[in-house]
């Protein structure tokens, strides 16, 4: 399922604290889940004041913005670009004061708007985390920006949303916050209403568990072999709570491993992200043992890769599991020079880990 998501991220550096200093605007406007268009602006703020802990922030000097336009210069301009979009911007209650301060300052009209916050959609879909700033957060995704450039956040920004839809399986905005149970936020003449939190998201009921503390419905690979079945990948409490049974259970690993459980929520956006394994034909030879060879599927179908059953003449990549292989078929396999032959960790390690 895609997430399709049409919005325009946005994002206010300032000169000061004042809420209508904007010195930068960026907007990246996305059409059903891709980045089409993108716009930045230098902003000349009146009063013309910077102070000098907004310079170490930003890193814009008056000297980069003295002949440019102030911001009622540029609304016209501005406000084409955003058209009646919804708008998305990373801790939203400062961007959205920045835009409507900056409209009074220069006595322009309100325009009704829609906007929603990544802070708080990305604190509902990853309850788990701890940093919610765009910084930790994009670096947890593997997202790779330059902090506190008002383009360079905006992307950010949407990627973070983007994110977002791709781990809770949503179709659109509206789905996503239906699925958070988020109110948009919406702005006008009539002044702001933030994005809110809407009630507490009701909470999955718990799987029934076997004696083993495996859960009850299970996938059945190789003939009687039981595996258990694959949690959601952007399940972190699943991903944990399998690791453990998997790891207690001699039927699936070995009771001597001490790996710890494999953040698979955040592999499994990187994959969608960054997708390093676009173009490869992978095999997987023997049972792996920090994730299952379901899980490694996965990863390699959302990482760009194309998962084989057996190796063939179109096979560019092996990836060696710990148990069940033959040491006469490892050698064959490294006798080809066309294949690489990868280990487990090496595997993981290229998908981020």
């Amino acid at each position: 399922m895609a997430f399709l998501a049409n919005f325009t991220a946005i994002d206010f550096e300032t000169a000061n604290r004042r809420r209508d200093s904007a010195c930068q605007l960026a907007a990246v406007v996305v059409r059903d889940g891709q980045m089409v268009r993108e716009q930045m602006w230098m902003i000349r703020p009146d009063p013309f004041f910077f102070s000098p802990g907004n310079i170490r922030i930003h890193g814009i000097s008056p000297a980069d913005v003295q002949h440019e336009p102030t911001f009622g210069d540029l609304w016209g301009e501005i406000s084409e670009f955003l058209a009646d979009d919804c708008l998305i911007a990373h801790n939203a209650p400062f961007d959205i004061g920045v835009l409507i301060g900056c409209l009074q300052r220069h006595h322009c009209d309100i325009p009704d708007l829609r906007f929603s916050c990544t802070r708080l959609i990305a604190r509902q879909t990853w309850p788990d985390r701890r940093r919610f700033g765009l910084k930790p957060l994009s670096d947890w995704l593997g997202v790779e920006f330059k902090h506190h450039d008002a383009l360079e956040d905006s992307r950010a920004c949407a990627k973070v949303l983007l994110a977002a839809g791709i781990a809770r399986a949503a179709e659109s905005i509206e789905d996503l916050e239906q699925k958070l149970r988020i109110v948009r936020g919406k702005a006008g003449p009539w002044g702001v209403s933030h994005a809110s939190k809407k009630g507490n998201p009701r909470k999955s009921a718990s799987k029934r568990k076997t004696d083993k503390g495996l859960p009850k419905r299970t996938l059945r690979r190789g003939g009687s072999q039981l595996l258990p079945l694959p949690v959601n990948p952007f399940d972190e409490h699943a991903i944990v709570a399998e690791s453990e049974a998997a790891y207690a259970d001699p039927a699936t690993r070995s009771p001597a491993s001490t790996e710890p459980a494999i953040d698979l929520q955040r592999l499994s956006i990187r994959a969608e992200f960054i997708q390093p394994l676009r173009g490869q034909q992978i095999v997987f030879v023997g049972r792996l043992q920090v994730i299952s060879n379901e899980q490694a599927i996965d990863l390699t179908r959302r990482s760009g890769g194309v998962y084989q059953d057996d190796v063939d003449a179109s096979t560019n990549c092996v990836v060696l599991g710990s148990s069940d292989v033959d040491q006469q078929q490892v050698d064959d396999l490294t006798g080809q020079a066309e294949l690489e032959i990868l280990t487990e960790s090496e595997f993981l390690s290229r998908l981020g880990l």
